[in-house]
């Protein structure tokens, strides 16, 4: 990234989730191994529809969404619902899929383990509201 600054924000992996699901008794599965079952997938423009996507034309099988929603929380609602299994961070997983019962199984794929970066032109550069904001979601010490 040449001319630009970033910190990492977080890592995180994706998990997919389905508590009446065949596969929810594995400890890590494939993504190719889902393919078989219905998606309830985040909207169009999201990286996980991207990835989701990307991976099931590299495996050659196709990725059945059987609907798009706006957020995580309504992937968990409608995955709740039986409407099929959902790809989401762990993080959201813990906040908003256990609470509802739902079971969580890391993907073991490359693409699933994702480092997340905040990036900027130039850190001096920012307001210091935005510097502040930058500095502590990058975990650098005021």
């Amino acid at each position: 990234m040449r001319g630009l600054h970033h910190v990492t924000y977080r890592h995180d992996v994706l998990v997919v989730m389905s508590p009446n699901h065949p596969l929810a008794g594995s400890n890590e599965l494939h993504f190719a191994d889902t393919l078989e079952s219905d998606y309830v997938g985040l909207h169009t423009a999201s990286s996980i529809n991207a990835l989701t996507h990307s991976s099931a034309r590299q495996t050659g099988k196709p990725l059945s969404m059987r609907i798009h929603v706006p957020g995580f929380d309504a992937v968990c609602r409608m995955v709740q619902a039986g409407m099929g299994i959902g790809v989401i961070p762990h993080a959201v997983f813990e906040a908003l899929g256990k609470p509802l019962g739902l079971v969580g199984i890391a993907l073991s794929d490359a693409w699933a383990k994702r480092e997340l970066r905040i990036v900027v032109r130039d850190p001096a550069a920012l307001s210091p509201v935005t510097r502040l904001l930058f500095d502590y979601l990058g975990g650098v010490e005021p």
